[in-house]
């Protein structure tokens, strides 16, 4: 059980070459190589759609624990939130929106799935550049798409289905 009080998910890149195969073991490894304490994010999202998490067996942070994803955006960020990974976000070294079919309608299913359990504030499901923009941090173009527009689309493509959060449409 969850005893956190989280009011934010966070969307991220990974920061590699769209098409590579990688997951929250190669993370991890990333992060232990910082000096950090292994893999700060929540969830990742593989090409192919796969959700890793550690509540599935994989190298992700424990969703019960706060997480390692936001950095130098200030205190207190990382124990509100929940921190998704995409892999991918570049294209021949430059940031890109390149991800796949199956990593976004991965993506929307577990913002649904995290709101339902979270009841998180209408328009807090954002990318780590928006939290950048509003705590001054280094910019940054992660996760290389703006979150918000994005998931109201999303919803508006299932017309008859419950959205993400009836405040977060206008």
């Amino acid at each position: 059980m969850n005893t956190r009080n989280i009011d934010y998910i966070i969307v991220h890149a990974s920061a590699t070459e769209h098409g590579q195969e990688f997951g929250a073991s190669d993370i991890d490894k990333w992060h232990r190589a910082r000096g950090w304490l292994g893999n700060g994010y929540h969830y990742v999202i593989r090409g192919d759609g796969t959700i890793e998490s550690k509540a599935e067996g994989h190298r992700c942070r424990p969703l019960d624990k706060p997480g390692a994803h936001v950095g130098d955006c200030g205190p207190g960020w990382n124990r509100r939130t929940v921190g998704i990974c995409l892999i991918g976000g570049l294209r021949k070294g430059k940031p890109s929106d390149a991800f796949t079919s199956e990593q976004l309608d991965s993506l929307y299913y577990l913002i649904n799935d995290l709101d339902a359990e979270f009841d998180i504030p209408a328009g807090n499901v954002i990318g780590h550049r928006d939290l950048i923009e509003m705590t001054n941090a280094s910019p940054k173009a992660c996760p290389c798409f703006d979150v918000k527009p994005w998931l109201v689309e999303r919803d508006a493509e299932f017309i008859g289905a419950a959205p993400f959060n009836d405040n977060f449409t206008e």
